[in-house]
């Protein structure tokens, strides 16, 4: 029988504590009948500093350590780390080319929600690194997927991009995550941290397609906004 030193034995336990840390398993996530659910107590705090945007059908929450920096044409929210700017970012926007089936996205319907996502990704041919899966974030119901993306001028991928969607009232909103290659667990939570705290309300008709006006650099938005 080959016989380990106590040298040996330290390394190896140091080996075997290490890959165990590198574990993605996620401390705040349980699954519920096969649906990642995150408490939205668990998740990095937020604080609501914007007016309802989209015609006043949504609210939506800054995270911490992050800050609103402009509001521009399509676009109803973009957000940037405190004294940063370009990426990381978390783009919340409509999507105004998703034509789902599920008009109202709800914990008993997600999963089918999930599959529907994942179906209209497979018709169009994304490329996609994490396919897509439901989530219960708060209580608001979301499918989650991962492509790589491009940056202006780039001709190779050179960031990952988190895509949370979900349905409400027939409008379907979308919380992107641009991050660096490799660090996209890093400014998970940040995303997820928005898309729990996300207030949907009844608010008007909407006659622009939900385009907020364009507004000026750290200019929180006016009552046009909502």
């Amino acid at each position: 029988m080959r016989r380990y030193s106590w040298r040996s034995m330290t390394w190896l336990m140091l080996i075997v504590l290490a890959a165990g840390g590198c574990s993605d398993v996620h401390p705040t996530s349980e699954e519920a009948g096969g649906v990642k659910t995150y408490d939205r107590a668990k998740l990095p705090k937020t604080t609501q500093e914007l007016p309802p945007l989209d015609q006043g059908r949504i609210e939506i929450p800054t995270p911490k350590d992050w800050q609103w920096r402009s509001q521009e044409k399509g676009i109803l929210a973009r957000f940037h780390l405190k004294g940063r700017s370009g990426i990381p970012q978390i783009i919340i926007k409509l999507d105004t080319e998703f034509s789902p089936e599920i008009q109202d996205v709800t914990a008993d319907n997600v999963a089918a929600y999930a599959e529907s996502v994942q179906a209209q990704l497979d018709q169009q041919g994304t490329n996609y690194l994490e396919s897509a899966k439901p989530l219960l974030l708060g209580k608001n119901g979301w499918a989650r997927y991962v492509t790589a993306g491009k940056l202006p001028g780039k001709q190779t991928a050179t960031i990952e991009r988190q895509i949370l969607k979900t349905t409400r009232g027939g409008r379907t909103y979308t919380v992107d995550l641009q991050v660096p290659i490799k660090e996209l667990t890093k400014y998970r939570d940040s995303a997820y941290a928005i898309a729990a705290g996300m207030v949907f309300l009844s608010g008007e008709a909407a006659s622009d397609g939900g385009k907020a006006p364009e507004t000026k650099a750290n200019e929180p938005p006016t009552d046009d906004a909502k």
